[in-house]
């Protein structure tokens, strides 16, 4: 499209939105270059760009870029709205899609699409575009023509449309939603769903009822690694989903919780979580058969007597996970219907590890309740100290936990070879599993010959994930070889060192 003046350009780009009527704009830097210069250029001919692209029409009031009524936007997404439309700031997608030091569009294309995009400064632009002839002309038009392809190209290199999509439906909330709003969200979406249809309806604590609430109790068992470098084998065991699991095999949830032993004994109305309960002294007595106490001196019925909206609930999100994954098995040649059981699975285990922190979000939580999240932590610990001292105290293994860290261990088997080791390693997860009522699996990580433990989080190994593996993979958590408040130099170093 070409136009005499630059206030022509904007009836042409109006057309071109008629004619398309996109749903999504994008831009690497949305505010300041992109969509943001665009319609700060047209408020200088006194056009309100923002409310003529909406969909709505006349909606001034949906489409602004006033970063004072909404900072959050202009910090964390886009602060760019445009009624009926969604707009991606593209650089601060990339935040979270990919791990650099660097996050200009030149330094993304290369570690995404594997390209060198050249870097212009705006005077050399600028002196292209006004030159006397017009032969320099189509290198500035050429820069922003790659600009553009290279922000669509990005987002489908990282099928971030897609997949956004597919967790919107998996969710059962908006595009952008899934972009904007937290962990919360998503958990109470899915878990309405489930609730609504068996009668129940969600509280909702004010500010000053959960501010009241008790402070948590109980935190995660970390233990304090005895730092050394080990020259023989160490196991790497892991809890899948431990959290989850608990609160599928001990059925706890809001609805199955009786509240504290010690406070149902008093028979009047007593703190439970951020609001109150009242219980009849008689009920522990009727059923006292079909009662589980967490460690912490919370009480839950039973699944038979009521099975928990939030046990069903990440029940079925793990059972649909793994039809999900053994789907994918199948489909390994459709790339499209691949990548979209990828989103979906993936969808699925991050709604089930945060299902813990909707119920211990004591800050700003949409229904938090303490004794809950403290029984679920506490039987998490007691399942780990469990395993722990199931380790250390059998002899015929020789092993002994050197380091423990919420829902894994790190086990030295002293004087015995790679093979060795991985026969003890699958002897003690299926001797820990067996222990433990369903789904509470211990799973088999790895092998590390040899590694150094420094302290907590921080840990460097050569390591072997399966006994017929021949060469050893460098793997570092937490140590300045992964770490990117360094320059990248500390890290390469470090690597080869």
């Amino acid at each position: 499209t070409y136009v005499k003046k630059e206030k022509d350009l904007f009836p042409a780009l109006l057309g071109l939105f008629r004619e398309w009527d996109p749903d999504v704009l994008i831009g690497y830097e949305v505010q300041m270059l992109s969509w943001g210069y665009l319609i700060q250029r047209a408020l200088v001919f006194d056009l309100d760009l923002a409310s003529k692209l909406a969909r709505v029409s006349g909606s001034s009031s949906s489409s602004n870029m006033d970063s004072e009524k909404d900072q959050w936007g202009a910090a964390h997404a886009s602060e760019i709205k445009i009624a009926g439309r969604i707009v991606l700031n593209v650089w601060r997608l990339m935040r979270h899609e990919v791990t650099l030091n660097v996050y200009s569009f030149e330094n993304v294309a290369f570690h995404v699409l594997h390209e060198r995009i050249p870097l212009f400064p705006y005077r050399s632009l600028s002196d292209w575009w006004d030159h006397k002839t017009d032969m320099h002309r189509w290198r500035t038009v050429q820069h922003y023509v790659t600009r553009c392809c290279g922000n669509v190209r990005l987002l489908e290199q990282l099928d971030f449309i897609g997949r956004t999509s597919e967790l919107a439906r998996l969710f059962g909330i908006l595009f952008y939603s899934v972009i904007s709003r937290g962990s919360q969200f998503r958990v109470e979406s899915m878990m309405l769903r489930i609730a609504k249809p068996m009668n129940y309806i969600a509280a909702s604590p004010s500010v000053q009822q959960r501010n009241s609430m008790r402070a948590p109790e109980v935190i995660p068992l970390v233990l304090e690694p005895e730092s050394r470098f080990y020259h023989h084998p160490v196991l790497v065991l892991d809890f899948q989903s431990l959290y989850p699991s608990m609160m599928i095999a001990y059925n706890y949830c809001y609805s199955t919780c009786l509240g504290r032993v010690s406070s149902i004994a008093e028979g009047s109305h007593f703190k439970f979580g951020a609001l109150s309960l009242s219980e009849p002294p008689s009920l522990l007595k009727q059923l006292e058969r079909d009662i589980h106490i967490s460690p912490n001196g919370v009480a839950f019925v039973k699944s038979n007597v009521r099975r928990g909206v939030l046990p069903r609930m990440l029940e079925d999100i793990l059972n649909t996970r793994i039809m999900v994954k053994n789907s994918m098995k199948k489909w390994k040649d459709n790339k499209s219907t691949y990548r979209m059981l990828d989103a979906r699975q993936l969808g699925l285990k991050l709604i089930a590890n945060v299902t813990y922190g909707y119920t211990s979000a004591n800050f700003s939580g949409r229904m938090p309740c303490v004794e809950i999240a403290d029984s679920i932590v506490r039987k998490a610990r007691e399942t780990l100290e469990r395993a722990i001292d199931l380790v250390n105290t059998t002899s015929k293994w020789g092993a002994r936990v050197v380091y423990g860290d919420t829902d894994s261990l790190f086990v030295l088997l002293k004087g015995v070879s790679k093979d060795e080791a991985f026969r003890i390693g699958h002897e003690i997860t299926e001797t820990v599993t067996a222990q433990n009522p369903k789904p509470v699996k211990l799973k088999f990580e790895k092998v590390y010959l040899p590694c150094v433990l420094q302290t907590k989080k921080r840990y460097v190994g050569y390591m072997y994930e399966t006994a017929d593996q021949k060469e050893a993979v460098f793997d570092a958590k937490g140590i300045e070889t992964v770490r990117r408040d360094t320059c990248p130099a500390v890290a390469k170093v470090c690597g080869i060192a």
